[in-house]
């Protein structure tokens, strides 16, 4: 009796196994991956958040206004033979950097604001209808988006003209500790082929960085104050940030 279930087991994994081999297929891509945040957030307000640059107390911005430059690498589950369904598993890291200038006589002063993100992200994908043109295919997808914010880095540099010549300072200092959230995103994409097994492979997503884990307490309550902005002043709850991913990346087909 033990052997005969035994020998069946076998039987079924060996069968499941081939199934496997026969229908499910894989595949990687990397490349280009931007972000961009488009809701009206404070952090892609001026690092100088009031016209007053007197009053140490006024609200920082982050100055992460416009398409942030990053990069991605994704590997693709198919599903079925038509390749209609897949799973993607991959991860986006994305280099934040804002600057702001002021000049005047005698004098120029310059901050740099710098944040690392790193967005690991499983999901699903529907490959909806495809086109005899270089067997491309248009694909629309959701994702679950795991985000680590690292320490963001802000370093002042200035310069005065004193006694005919220029008095040079630096300094750098962290201004918000690193966290973790949790976002979505839904994305439209397309695929085709260039050379088999080697494809290109574009999608724009939109979705939310920190739909989970927001720090609801104000800087004054010991809060983080927002996710991205330069420092914890004088700011109330964190607020969600919507962002806009633009992927361009090499596939290949395994």
């Amino acid at each position: 009796m033990n052997r005969t279930i035994i020998l069946l087991a076998m039987a079924l994994t060996a069968f499941f196994v081939n199934s496997v081999q026969a229908q499910v297929r894989f595949r990687i891509a990397t490349g280009l991956s931007t972000d961009w945040i488009t809701n009206d957030n404070p952090a892609v307000y001026q690092l100088s958040g009031s016209p007053d640059t007197s009053d140490p107390d006024r609200p920082y911005g982050g100055s992460f206004d416009g398409a942030q430059v990053g990069w991605g690498l994704r590997g693709y589950i198919d599903l079925d033979k038509q390749k209609t369904f897949r799973i993607p598993v991959g991860v986006d890291m994305f280099l934040y950097r804002g600057t702001q200038s002021i000049k005047g006589i005698g004098y120029d002063f310059r901050v740099d604001h710098s944040s690392d993100l790193v967005s690991a992200f499983t999901g699903f994908e529907w490959s909806f209808v495809e086109f005899p043109l270089a067997f491309a295919r248009a694909y629309v997808g959701a994702e679950a988006r795991f985000l680590f914010v690292g320490e963001n880095t802000i370093t002042n540099r200035g310069r005065t003209f004193i006694d005919g010549q220029w008095l040079a300072t630096e300094t750098q200092y962290v201004g918000k500790p690193s966290a973790f959230r949790m976002g979505a995103m839904a994305r439209l994409g397309i695929e085709g082929e260039i050379y088999y097994p080697v494809f290109l492979n574009t999608s724009v997503g939109y979705g939310v960085m920190n739909l989970v884990g927001r720090d609801e307490r104000p800087t004054w309550q010991q809060g983080r104050g927002e996710l991205l902005t330069a420092r914890p002043l004088n700011e109330a709850s964190e607020g969600l940030l919507y962002h806009l991913n633009f992927s361009f990346m090499v596939q290949v087909r395994l």
